[in-house]
């Protein structure tokens, strides 16, 4: 039951109404009733007291001469009075010398009569006592006389002796007096009930004359904070209330005007940014367009840059010239890695990187990460520590090292001279693997923006040697893509950690395959399909230099009428993707296959980094490498898919 402070507006009317109308009409109609019921109580048994004395009157005679039939015709009379049920004189012994009665029906409230009795007194003087009192009879003297009259001389009489003659007794049903009060009782509940109802009535017409405008007013305004800006509240009541409902639609006209202005002024704004939004969208699938045809433009001539001077490197040099093959040779790897990181953010955001999670030994990927960059530390005159681990933890190994690798060079990057250590910690089932600097650190407010795309810190002048500013935000990817938890801990002048937690498995055993050896794509025949002459030129020269056969062509056509017999087909296709007739490298790679009879390994190469390109060819299941196209990337996989 809801307390009565929680009450509607009308339920506290309608009590403050009828409570003090309601208590005051009970306890005048109990105060009465109780006044009554005395009054009723008090002249019943008045009468029955009148009754016995009435009877104790009449009856002397009948006790004094002892006339027991006078007695019975009095107590007989006085039985025919109502509500008399008995009525018996008793002599001087207590003896009954009269008793009458009438069947008492009883009363449905169970009270028994009510007994009222009265002594019968009476003066019995004998003769003798009359003599003994006055003396014997004299003739009295004249002043004897006078003086009898005066009375002061007079002898005094004695008193009558008086004696008890009986009693009687007189009993009076209570039927009447009960009924009586049953009566004022029922009229009495009665008269409570009507000023009940009628103080309910009353209060109720009083409770809706006083809560129907404060509830007009109430629905108006819940209207009106649900919208409904033309809600008004009628005019109902007088003073305050008149004045309430008032000011109440003064409001909701200024909330509605507000609210045009409103709706004016975000129409006007969103016309704007739709404006805006357009012109963006057409200006971001402009920089689209661009920056796939830049990006497959520069990787074109990267890709071949970069086998030139693969195959340059492979020849001797004076030492000068060695110098320049080298700088070139590091430029070209700077170049490319700016490009392989452009290229695993389109993977990620694609989600066309598959992951390949497997227990390993955590180990054996620390001392290949210490090896390839032990050498780094030292030139840039750092200390890079690894503490050894003998955990099994369960992951993708190659794409971990990449998140790992990242977050290294980070580290060295922005720690000129310090130490980076990584270290692993078991907390529970998890293994926290830790990359720690001692660099500058990080502001709170940045260590969230520090993973978004070309964010760099302490790089405002977007020197390259610091990179792109995609490290981390393709950590933060491949941390999502594998489920692994990355965390960071950083405070200014005190360095940061980088933590990814990886679970932990028990060790297995792992047939570890030997490496191929390096003479194994010798003498293979491959099948080359580009339209770029210096592509060709410079896969093909790459090619040649590991004693593979070539066979070049820039269109399908091409191929087919170099290999006109189906049965000498080559030993694996090397096809490009972007190709400049109406058919791409999928296109290529099915026709010869429809040519040779049979399914031949092929390779895709592509400077399209689109996810709609990314997904066709990972749909096809076709191995793609993206251009530029790293030498001994390409070796390898040519080791793999001729030997699958």
């Amino acid at each position: 039951m809801n307390h009565p402070r929680n009450w509607d507006i009308r339920p506290r009317a309608m009590l403050i109404a009828a409570l003090p109308a309601v208590t005051m009409a009970i306890v005048l109609i109990a105060y009465f009733t109780s006044t009554r019921l005395s009054d009723l109580e008090e002249a019943h048994s008045q009468r029955g007291k009148a009754l016995a004395r009435q009877l104790a009157a009449i009856s002397e005679y009948g006790l004094f001469a002892g006339n027991l039939d006078v007695l019975r015709r009095q107590t007989n009379a006085i039985l025919q009075e109502k509500d008399v049920t008995r009525v018996a004189v008793f002599g001087p012994a207590h003896e009954a010398l009269a008793d009458s009665s009438k069947p008492n029906p009883g009363s449905p409230f169970n009270a028994g009569p009510l007994s009222f009795r009265e002594s019968v007194t009476g003066t019995r003087i004998s003769l003798e006592d009359a003599f003994t009192e006055v003396g014997p009879p004299r003739i009295l003297s004249d002043s004897e006389w006078e003086t009898s009259l005066d009375g002061d001389h007079a002898p005094s009489p004695q008193p009558p002796r008086t004696e008890s003659l009986g009693e009687v007794l007189v009993e009076i049903s209570q039927e009447s007096l009960l009924n009586e009060e049953a009566k004022l009782l029922r009229n009495a509940f009665l008269m409570a009930v009507g000023v009940l109802v009628a103080s309910l009535i009353l209060a109720l017409r009083m409770s809706r004359g006083i809560a129907r405008p404060i509830l007009h007013i109430s629905a108006t305004v819940a209207s009106i904070s649900q919208g409904d800006m033309k809600a008004r509240a009628p005019l109902e009541g007088g003073g305050s209330l008149h004045a309430l409902a008032q000011g109440v639609n003064e409001m909701a006209d200024r909330l509605s005007a507000t609210q045009e202005d409103l709706e004016r002024k975000v129409e006007a704004a969103t016309r704007e940014l739709l404006a805006k939004k357009e012109e963006a969208e057409v200006a971001n699938r402009a920089k689209s367009r661009f920056l796939a045809a830049a990006s497959h433009d520069l990787r074109q001539p990267m890709h071949a840059l970069g086998l030139f001077v693969a195959e340059l490197v492979q020849k001797n040099h004076a030492s000068d010239t060695h110098r320049l093959v080298e700088q070139i040779a590091t430029s070209t790897e700077t170049m490319e890695n700016l490009l392989d990181s452009l290229l695993d953010i389109s993977r990620l955001d694609a989600g066309v990187l598959d992951r390949e999670i497997k227990p390993f030994p955590l180990q054996r990927l620390l001392e290949r990460i210490e090896v390839d960059y032990l050498r780094e530390a030292r030139l840039r005159g750092q200390r890079l520590r690894i503490r050894p681990t003998d955990h099994w933890v369960e992951s993708d190994p190659l794409l971990l090292e990449r998140i790992l690798h990242n977050l290294i060079s980070n580290a060295m990057r922005y720690s000129p001279g310090g130490t980076i250590l990584v270290a692993c910690r078991k907390r529970g089932a998890m293994l926290s693997v830790e990359v720690r600097d001692n660099g500058p650190g990080i502001a709170p407010e940045a260590q969230q923006t520090i993973f978004q795309e070309f964010v760099q810190l302490h790089n405002p002048e977007r020197n390259r040697a610091k990179g792109l500013g995609l490290g981390l935000a393709i950590v933060r990817r491949l941390t999502n893509l594998l489920g692994h938890p990355l965390s960071l801990r950083s405070r200014l002048g005190k360095g940061s950690v980088f933590a990814v937690d990886l679970p932990i498995t028990q060790a297995v055993l792992v047939d570890i395959q030997p490496p191929p050896p390096a003479h194994a794509i010798s003498r293979l025949h491959v099948a080359l399909i580009d339209d770029d002459e210096l592509a060709i030129a410079g896969t093909a020269s790459l090619l040649e230099s590991w004693d593979c056969q070539v066979t070049a062509a820039d269109t399908p056509e091409a191929i087919l009428a170099r290999f006109p017999d189906p049965a000498l087909a080559p030993d694996v296709l090397l096809c490009d993707y972007q190709l400049g007739g109406r058919m791409n490298g999928l296109d290529v790679i099915n026709t010869l296959h429809i040519h040779f009879g049979r399914r031949i390994p092929a390779v895709i190469l592509s400077g399209d980094t689109t996810p709609e390109t990314l997904a066709k060819i990972q749909q096809a299941g076709i191995p793609l490498l993206s251009k530029p196209v790293r030498p001994a990337k390409l070796r390898a996989l040519l080791q793999r898919t001729t030997q699958a």
